[in-house]
């Protein structure tokens, strides 16, 4: 029975970044694919997609602004509760580890939309003549895809975070008497 709960352990450990670089691969392969089938028409529709990189950008940033905060005061109601002081400790660390991966997740946003914006000036500094093999530029725009559907994904985890942060609130809520 330990070793399998060491091996669970491992799991819990590899599932998530095994996820997303599954999640990374199938965006490239989708848009690389889509783009050799249509001999290059669908570059229009990828094109149009990316142009809203910056909005989810923006919005991304403003949400973990929001969301840091309202966790934060999450964290500040729970430690005037009363009551077992383990499960109060462990709602305070939930709530720190929340708040941590609300910053990682900016962080990681920002970055996406900066690597996307690079690789775009990249691709379109390289004249028609120096290009280095000829799907270069599917390649490139299949890339700026994979960032910004990492980004969405990222975004996701955020919204899934304010959705926990809402029942945190809720469950402290519903602890505390009317009259307080």
């Amino acid at each position: 029975m330990p070793r399998f709960m060491q091996q669970s352990k491992i799991w819990n450990k590899i599932k998530k970044p095994l996820m997303v670089g599954f999640y990374i691969i199938a965006s490239l392969i989708v848009c690389f694919s889509s783009l050799h089938a249509t001999d290059g028409v669908a570059e229009a529709v990828f094109s149009e997609v990316l142009s809203a990189f910056s909005a989810l950008a923006i919005f991304a940033t403003a949400l973990s602004v929001a969301l840091f905060n309202y966790v934060d005061n999450i964290s500040k109601d729970l430690s005037s509760v009363e009551g077992d002081a383990d499960k109060i400790y462990a709602a305070l660390s939930g709530l720190s580890v929340l708040k941590k991966e609300v910053i990682v997740n900016a962080g990681l946003i920002l970055s996406l939309l900066i690597m996307e914006l690079t690789l775009k000036g990249v691709s379109k500094s390289i004249s028609p003549d120096n290009i280095p093999f000829q799907s270069f530029y599917w390649v490139a725009l299949s890339l700026r895809f994979s960032f910004f559907t990492l980004a969405v994904l990222a975004v996701s985890e955020q919204i899934r975070g304010l959705l926990v942060a809402i029942d945190y609130r809720n469950v402290i809520h519903a602890g505390e008497s009317p009259d307080k």
